[in-house]
Parts: structure tokens; C-alpha cells; sequence
């Protein structure tokens, strides 16, 4: 989508975009000296200057450094705007550019593939340094189309995404340096006893798939770090019906998946030296002639037997299975992530990701990443009274609690029991911030897991 040049060309017909916090930079001055602009008549954080045709480009866009980043309303502006080509200016430090650059692209992103006359435009960046800023760019543009190709798998119905293609989406990694992807269907999931995960795909037409992806950036470390994500494509809540309002949305229930793949792709591309492992148990969550329904008994891969109290409750039962496998592929280290409880929305909003651990220093130094990303995480508690909600006297556990309240401590819970030997593990519950009924798919958490293995 992005090209870089390396030069500011005002001969062609462009917008121009002056970002500076050094207004009287030599070529920003020579600007507004051919505009007949003081820089006291600059008032607001973003300025549309119009030429009048002292400049081929009709415009030239003004934007305050310090305001760019945290407001929001600046970048509606500039995508709305119908120029087709950006010329940026660059008069600051490496680490604003990077972001700027990455703003950029995230914040052209616009989901248009199913309208007639809305389509997405190409953008070129030129840019004037006195460093070498082609790594910077590079970078940053990794980033942020990873981030762009998250929203997009999230924001794509479920009519045009399934679990197969979300599969193939996945396949097409591969191409990527150090990458290997396996994906397994039915019969291969039969083999390895994932009752959990196959129990919530008895109502599908859909096969389902499990996806591994492996990242070999480390040879000389034996730690792998797994990157579980949910991978509901579409979530009805099976014969516990969600309500007509409850289920618009749902194709974001795989907005995990998408996640984990996002962060592979920035690792990968970036060649970081880690080993990260990717797993995704991808089906929908439909009623069937052989779905499941409360009070059946299913037995999962490492042999757990769980009562189904609620068949809404779905999501965790599919990464119990992912889980194991990671571990079975020789995970050291496990990361989930997954769009898994309306009660985290009720808890945080949509401005926190709630996060679970059974290891303090390992989730510290996510919170650390998170922090440096402004990707908020809001530490939850895992303790014997929400652990006691999932007693059953049928089976070795329910898949839900007995009461309403701390649903997603209770679930935290749940995925805690299928954690072996005590292996380092964080949960991250994105349910509140992972998709705005508005906007769409939000992207996030994929830069904070990408930044932790840099």
C-alpha cells in the first residue's frame, strides 16, 4: 500500500503533510515562505493550508508533533481527505517516526471490500532527513499492515471467512523466512482426542482446522513461547442461544487468531531471534442436528472430562485443546489471547484488556511492552473461590460457574486447569477491546506480543 521515496516533490499534484515540531526548519520555512505563511498564524493542531496555485499540490496540511499521536479526530481528517499522496516532512527523532510512519498505515485502514463506491486508496510517502531513515520506514510499515491485515480478518464476515480459510490466510506464511505451517483437519483432531475442540464443532457443516505455525528465530535456545488465539469464526452461543442483540458482532469471536497471526507475521518479517510457536483451534459455534447441549460430558485431550453448562461457553473449550498441543509441541512458555467473556466487558470497558497469569514476573514484563505501546492491560485475579465455580460432581469440571458474577476469573479459571507443571502463563481477555461495534476490528495487542520478542 505504502511506497517510500526518500524526497519531497512539490512539482506533482499531492497533498502536502508538514508534520514539525521545529517550525523553523529550513525546508518548512521555505514552504511557508512561497505560501506567504507566518508561523503565528498557525492556531490549531492540524491546519489545511490551500496553495492557490503558488504550489502544484492544492494543499499543505500542518500538524502539531506533540498532538498527532493521541488525537484521534487529526488522523479522521487526513483519511477522509481524498488526496491521493502524502508528502511527509521529517524534522524530529527516530522513535516519533517510527510511530508516525505506523500511524500512517493503521490509520488509513478502512474496510471497503463489500462497498460499491468507497474503495481504499494507495498512499506514497516521501520524506527529506538527514539520516537514513529506510529501516525506520521499513519497520514501521511492518507493523503497521500486520495491524491493518488483523482488522481486516476481523471485520470480515463470516460468509466470506471460515475456519478453512482462515486456514489458507495462514498457509500463506510459510513464505516467510524460518516459518513452517502445519494445519490438521478432522480426522487428525480425532486422532489426537480433542474431544473438547471437536465437542464445539458438532454443529458445523465446517471441518474444523488446528493450526501450528513454528518461527525458528533462535537456534541456539530451547524455550518456545507459545502464542495461543482463539479462533471462533462465528459464535451463535449453539443451543444457549445468544439474544438478536448479543449476536451481531460475532464475527469478531476469531479476533485472537487473528491476533497471534498479526504477531507472527512482525516477528517473522523482522527475522527477531525467539522461537515462538502460533496455535489456533478454528471453527465456528453453530447449531446442529449433533451439536452439543448443556449436561453433555466431553473429554478433552489431556483427558479431562467437562461438564457443559453453557454451550456459549465454547471458546474455552477450544483453546483447552489448543493449549495442550502447544505444550504437547514443547511450549515452555504460553501466551492466550481471545475475545472469551462478556463479563470482562462489564469489568474494564473496552479501554482495558483484562490479564490472567500464574506467573507474576512473566506477566510484568508483558506489562512492561504493553506500557511502552499504550496497549492497556489491567492485571485480574485467579484465586480458590473462583477456582471452586467449575466443581462438578458429573465430571472433572464444568465448563462455566454456578453464579453470574467474576465470569472472566471463572474462565481464567477454566484455562489454568489444561496449564501443565506450572509452565509460565498469561491469559489475555480481549472481549471489550478487540472490535467497536462503530469502527470494527481495533488491531490491538498485536503490537505489545510482537514487541515482546524484539
Amino acid at each position: 500500500m505504502f511506497k517510500n521515496h526518500g524526497h519531497l516533490d512539490l512539482s506533482k499534484e499531492t497533498m502536502t503533510l508538514v508534520i514539525s515540531s521545529d517550525i523553523e526548519n529550513l525546508l518548512v520555512n521555505e514552504i511557508f515562505t512561497l505560501l506567504g505563511i507566518q508561523k503565528s498564524e498557525l492556531e490549531n493542531d492540524l491546519e489545511v493550508i490551500r496553495t492557490l496555485g503558488k504550489l502544484t499540490a492544492k494543499k499543505v496540511i500542518v500538524l502539531n508533533q506533540d498532538k498527532m499521536m493521541e488525537n484521534a479526530k487529526i488522523w479522521e481528517k487526513i483519511r477522509d481527505l481524498k488526496e491521493d499522496v502524502l508528502f511527509v516532512l521529517d524534522t524530529f527523532g527516530k522513535t516519533d517516526l517510527r510511530l508516525l510512519f505506523e500511524n500512517l498505515v493503521t490509520q488509513s485502514y478502512r474496510f471497503s471490500h463489500f462497498k460499491s463506491k468507497d474503495k481504499v486508496r494507495n498512499y506514497g510517502i516521501h520524506y527529506v532527513s538527514s539520516t537514513n531513515l529506510d529501516e525506520v520506514i521499513k519497520e514501521a510499515i511492518i507493523i503497521g499492515e500486520a495491524i491493518n491485515k488483523v482488522k481486516e480478518l476481523v471485520d470480515t464476515p463470516y460468509n466470506h471467512l471460515n475456519a478453512k480459510k482462515l486456514a489458507e490466510h495462514a498457509l500463506t506464511l510459510k513464505e516467510l523466512e524460518n516459518v513452517e505451517v502445519n494445519v490438521y483437519g478432522k480426522r487428525e483432531c480425532e486422532t489426537m482426542n480433542m474431544g473438547a475442540f471437536l465437542g464445539v464443532n458438532k454443529g458445523s457443516k465446517d471441518e474444523p482446522q488446528l493450526i501450528h505455525i513454528r518461527y525458528k528465530g533462535n537456534n541456539a535456545s530451547n524455550e518456545i513461547t507459545a502464542l495461543v488465539g482463539k479462533g471462533v469464526m462465528y459464535d451463535t452461543g449453539g443451543y444457549s442461544l445468544k439474544t438478536s442483540t448479543g449476536m451481531p458482532t460475532m464475527k469478531c469471536d476469531m479476533a485472537g487468531a487473528a491476533t497471534v497471526l498479526g504477531a507472527l507475521e512482525i516477528i517473522a518479517k523482522s527475522k527477531f531471534k525467539a522461537n515462538v510457536d502460533i496455535v489456533i483451534a478454528a471453527t465456528d459455534n453453530k447449531i446442529g442436528d449433533d451439536a452439543i447441549v448443556p449436561d453433555d460430558i466431553l473429554t478433552a485431550a489431556n483427558g479431562t472430562t467437562i461438564e457443559i453448562i453453557s454451550t456459549d461457553a465454547e471458546g474455552r473449550l477450544t483453546l483447552a485443546d489448543a493449549l495442550w498441543f502447544a505444550q504437547k509441541e514443547g511450549a515452555t512458555k504460553l501466551i492466550d489471547i481471545a475475545t472469551l467473556t462478556g463479563a470482562v466487558v462489564a469489568a474494564l470497558g473496552k479501554e482495558y484488556t483484562g490479564a490472567f497469569t500464574n506467573n507474576q514476573a512473566f506477566l510484568n514484563e508483558l506489562m512492561n511492552i504493553s506500557e511502552k505501546t499504550k496497549e492497556k492491560l489491567w492485571q485480574m485475579p485467579i484465586t480458590e473461590g473462583y477456582r471452586k465455580e467449575l466443581k462438578s460432581y458429573a465430571a472433572d469440571l464444568r465448563n462455566s460457574g454456578t453464579s453470574r458474577t467474576a465470569g472472566a476469573s471463572v474462565a481464567a479459571a477454566f484455562l489454568e486447569k489444561f496449564i501443565e507443571n506450572n509452565r509460565p502463563w498469561i491469559h489475555l481477555d480481549i472481549a471489550g477491546t478487540a472490535f467497536d461495534e462503530k469502527t470494527g476490528g481495533s488491531g490491538i495487542m498485536v503490537k505489545t506480543l510482537a514487541e515482546f520478542f524484539r
